[in-house]
């Protein structure tokens, strides 16, 4: 949220938060967690955009049956899925998990996170919401218009109105998706996650049960990016959160990481099973494209940069134990890679 407001506006502060990021000691890699079986050539996805509300859209990445070939998200970064793929049918349903953008970010803001997701076996929707401004999934209509809030840094003054057309959004995707003649068949909305960057990890933790009207029974696990916990943490609303959680931050985020860890931080406060991440160097943007940086490929990204697999194999091992109920070693251990980790199930 904070990037929004403070740093991806300053073209001078991103590129001294990358240079920070990726100059930073970092120790080995983390093997991913194996993917899925099934009668689908694991690994091979679809990309679609859907229309959502008024003239925003939704990116939808998911199991796909067609082949792949090289596709272009933008002039910087490129791909192999298959552009507007058939879903891939007889394999089950898969598990859905909504990813909530930041604050001025877009659906597409992290697709390093969302594509590798659904290469596992997930159906991953990105919607724009509101206050979608610095990137969009396309250009917006003129009726598109700003969400003026709290200011962040007066969290006693959230409440549950506070970005509730987001908890509302939120909610419109997930049964958007269930009813949808392509991937309802597909999905199984009982195993829905929500990922979420900043305000985004305020969006997903709020339908969690942070926010107590917001709750949303079809939320089974909630994996939350550099998220924005002050307003629960000063309501003291975090014990209303019944179900799996994973906080991510880093050294260098220090507008957030800060109030999640320590004993009055937001880890403490949340119920098992939970789980703290705390990537090496980095910064708020850690969790954005803004990590791929100086990559043209999706997999070169993966393959080089430890921050996004660090990020993809912790938030992917915890989506696959909760949402799927796989056993994931990597969770029950020492946090290899990481500054930080802890975890209590």
């Amino acid at each position: 949220m904070l990037e929004a407001m403070k740093i991806c506006v300053a073209g001078a502060a991103l590129a001294l938060a990358i240079t920070v990021a990726t100059a930073w000691a970092q120790p080995p890699a983390v093997a991913a967690p194996a993917a899925p079986a099934c009668g689908w050539t694991a690994g091979a996805i679809g990309y679609r955009l859907i229309p959502f509300k008024d003239s925003r859209k939704a990116a939808v990445w998911y199991p796909s049956s067609s082949p792949q070939t090289s596709f272009a998200y933008s002039k910087d970064i490129s791909t192999t899925l298959a552009d507007d793929g058939a879903a891939q049918t007889g394999c089950g349903r898969f598990p859905l998990v909504v990813f909530a953008h930041g604050l001025l970010g877009c659906g597409s803001q992290a697709i390093f996170f969302t594509e590798a997701l659904a290469r596992f076996g997930y159906v991953v929707v990105a919607p724009d919401y509101l206050d979608a401004g610095l990137c969009r999934l396309e250009a917006p209509s003129r009726s598109a218009g700003m969400v003026k809030e709290m200011s962040v840094f007066k969290p006693e003054d959230w409440e549950p109105t506070t970005y509730a057309d987001r908890m509302e959004d939120t909610e419109a995707i997930i049964t958007l998706i269930a009813h949808d003649p392509t991937f309802g068949p597909i999905v199984d909305d009982a195993r829905t996650g929500i990922a979420g960057h900043s305000l985004g990890g305020y969006t997903a933790q709020g339908l969690a049960g942070g926010w107590p009207s917001w709750r949303d029974p079809r939320v089974k696990a909630v994996l939350l990016f550099s998220p924005y916990s002050l307003p629960f943490l000063v309501r003291g609303t975090l014990g209303g959160v019944k179900v799996p959680l994973m906080y991510q931050g880093a050294q260098g985020d220090i507008g957030m990481t800060p109030f999640l860890e320590g004993p009055n931080g937001a880890y403490t406060h949340s119920n098992a099973p939970k789980y703290f991440v705390r990537l090496y160097g980095g910064s708020h943007l850690s969790w954005t494209n803004a990590v791929c940086a100086g990559y043209r490929v999706v997999a070169a990204c993966l393959k080089s940069d430890q921050a996004a697999q660090l990020i993809d194999e912790y938030g992917i091992a915890f989506f696959e134990k909760y949402l799927k109920g796989r056993s994931q070693p990597l969770l029950e251990g020492r946090g290899p890679g990481l500054s930080a980790y802890l975890y209590q199930e």
